[in-house]
């Protein structure tokens, strides 16, 4: 939880929120497991009165396989509920009751109900908040809760699901280190931790070479102590761009499917294994291909390559203005095979809007990019305290950066408006989920004013 999460255009709700932030002042992975199963049987232990859960775990792409799911479930005419992290511009987006964000009203009921009930003291922001999801997914009927691990998987204290209809585990990279450890093979063992006697686990597409093996080793380990098959991207099924769409193959099957609306290649893999998950459970949420192909055309996820037209904003009618969430070496890879489709198709200038956090790996999530764009422009990520200023930004990048511009500026709009003052042009921001928060706050405000981003 950073303070950047905090901000509400709601004061009463900010106020409960911030008194909630301030009960534990040190973040850690593991769910104090006495103090949070507590809590839950004070709010009548919802996490045993769920819907079906879909359960997702990983470092990149497990929102947007969230996000694939509930669009194809819900173009079946499924209610979903979902629970991801973190936010971007409001914490009610975290909490998804059969298609809609927790209105204010539900959310500072459930927070009062806590307090009430049980000494909060001591939990972290993120326990108390998915407890109270949890009690909200419990009143409300749904068919199915797609949930997402916050960190990690094996002490992520969404992991008191006995039993779910099926695991995935998306691409798994450095990330968290801190918590989760230096080795890939550590990494993967905690995110393996969500698997279940006897249920079926999805793998995503993993890196290509010693980490990706890694990875699948100790998944495969986990998951044979506990006699849960595992469904692994290019063994037991594949996805693939196809001319303008993509294909889907499992079991001697291919389904001939359209592009999905996240844009990048590597959405293809995240579409796959929404698709492999939903095969897996047929019998309790059966799909048609229509909802298929209907839910990758209307998925949508805010702040993933996510496109804005120039003109919008009073910029010129060939720039465009790109948002990402990505922040460690697999995004920075993901992103830099983006701009060379770009380049490709039409060789206009790419800018770098750049803001990170302290704790995040400048240099790997910079070092596939830094030498396909035409300048950086650094900024700091707007009050949030963790965030790296520019001058320490530039430092962070060292040598990185080679003979490109690199500039600093102080603040978010200052670092847009350069990028964009000389003519046609693509920009990237990246960096940050907060970062991206910003971004969209901006956009807000310079849209309602009739304004240039």
């Amino acid at each position: 939880m950073h303070v950047s999460d905090l901000r509400h255009t709601n004061p009463t709700l900010r106020d409960k929120l911030e008194r909630l932030y301030a009960l534990r002042t040190r973040s850690r992975v593991n769910w104090d497991a006495q103090g949070y199963r507590t809590l839950l049987h004070h709010m009548g232990d919802p996490h045993l009165r769920l819907p079906p859960v879909i359960h997702v775990a990983g470092t990149n792409g497990k929102g947007s396989i969230v996000a694939f799911l509930r669009a194809i479930l819900e173009a079946q005419g499924r209610r979903v509920h979902t629970y991801t992290s973190p936010h971007l511009q409001r914490v009610n987006e975290r909490i998804v009751l059969a298609g809609a964000e927790i209105e204010d009203t539900h959310l500072e009921r459930l927070i009062d109900e806590a307090q009430a009930q049980h000494n909060l003291s001591g939990l972290s922001f993120f326990e108390i908040t998915t407890a109270i999801a949890f009690k909200a997914f419990a009143e409300t009927p749904a068919d199915v809760l797609l949930l997402e691990v916050g960190m990690g998987g094996r002490l992520d204290c969404t992991n008191v699901i006995a039993s779910p209809l099926v695991s995935i585990i998306s691409r798994i990279s450095r990330d968290h280190t801190e918590f989760l450890g230096e080795e890939i093979a550590q990494i993967a063992l905690e995110k393996a931790g969500i698997i279940k006697p006897g249920r079926p686990c999805v793998i995503s597409a993993q890196a290509d070479g010693a980490d990706g093996d890694a990875v699948l080793r100790a998944v495969a380990e986990t998951a044979g102590a506990l006699s849960a098959p595992i469904y692994a991207f290019g063994r037991d099924w594949r996805s693939f761009s196809e001319g303008d769409g993509m294909a889907f193959e499992q079991g001697g099957e291919r389904l001939h499917l359209p592009a999905p609306a996240l844009y990048g290649a590597h959405q293809i893999a995240n579409a796959g294994a929404a698709i492999m998950a939903l095969r897996l459970v047929s019998e309790e949420l059966p799909v048609s291909a229509d909802s298929i192909v209907r839910g990758l055309r209307n998925v949508r996820w805010n702040g993933r390559l996510q496109r804005f037209e120039g003109r919008a904003f009073g910029l010129g009618e060939h720039t465009e203005v790109w948002l990402d969430s990505g922040h460690n070496d697999s995004a920075g890879v993901a992103l830099a095979q983006v701009i060379r489709g770009w380049t490709e198709d039409d060789p206009k200038p790419v800018r770098l809007v750049l803001g990170m956090l302290a704790h995040k790996d400048v240099r790997g999530f910079l070092a596939p990019l830094a030498r396909l764009v035409d300048g950086i422009y650094l900024t700091p990520i707007q009050e949030e305290p963790q965030g790296l200023t520019p001058a320490r930004l530039r430092e962070a990048a060292g040598d990185l950066t080679g003979s490109c511009a690199v500039q600093a500026f102080g603040s978010l709009p200052e670092a847009l408006d350069a990028a964009t003052s000389d003519g046609p042009c693509r920009v990237l921001v990246a960096g940050s989920v907060y970062l991206a928060g910003d971004f969209l706050r901006l956009a807000d405000e310079r849209a309602e004013a009739g304004c240039r981003v």
